[in-house]
């Protein structure tokens, strides 16, 4: 058995001078910074990419509702037409009447739109009901008359419509307490 090779030394099985030792452990603990700075980096960048499309939904809405305030400055200002053009009569009211198509139109060209009401159910994300009123031709839960026009602007209500909503006193829902198939129990 004396003529048996030693087996041939690998880096694995060299035995590490201390400063080699040393030196690899740095080197591990650096890979593992770099790799802490570049997750770190890659979640700095998806934020600052959030960031910027934030800021641009940001502008994009503040260019899209700039004119918000001012339209709403200019509901009486129609409200009253409306009340002028009621109440005048031949030519100076289809003055009155132009002057008021030419605002709501020029209101609708920046995005106002009045809210739908007479004749449809009350919805309260878009009606304030200000009286209940009877009326055999409609049935409870409708819109009877508008009392003051809703408007919104670009889709978000900028006033709702004041509305008289149609309530029979003597009919009862099928669902509300109190009714003779509830008494079970």
């Amino acid at each position: 058995m004396a003529n048996e090779a030693p087996e041939p030394e690998t880096p694995e099985t060299v035995p590490l001078s201390p400063d080699a030792a040393r030196l690899q452990r740095e080197l591990e603990d650096a890979r593992k910074n770099v790799e802490e700075v570049l997750t770190r980096l890659a979640y700095l960048q998806a934020e600052l990419e959030n960031t910027r499309k934030r800021a641009e939904r940001e502008v994009d809405q503040a260019v899209q509702y700039a004119n918000e305030a001012l339209v709403s400055r200019l509901l009486p200002v129609l409200d009253d037409l409306d009340a002028a053009v009621l109440s005048a009569k031949g030519k100076e009211g289809r003055g009155l009447e132009m002057i008021r198509e030419n605002v709501v139109k020029a209101l609708k060209e920046s995005g106002l739109e009045e809210i739908p009401s007479e004749g449809l159910p009350f919805d309260p994300y878009v009606h304030e009901c200000v009286q209940l009123v009877e009326d055999d031709a409609l049935p409870d839960g409708r819109v009877k008359e508008v009392v003051q026009r809703g408007y919104t602007f670009r889709k978000r209500v900028l006033r709702p419509a004041r509305v008289a909503v149609v309530k029979h006193p003597n009919r009862q829902d099928d669902n509300e307490p109190g009714q003779e198939g509830e008494q079970d129990g």
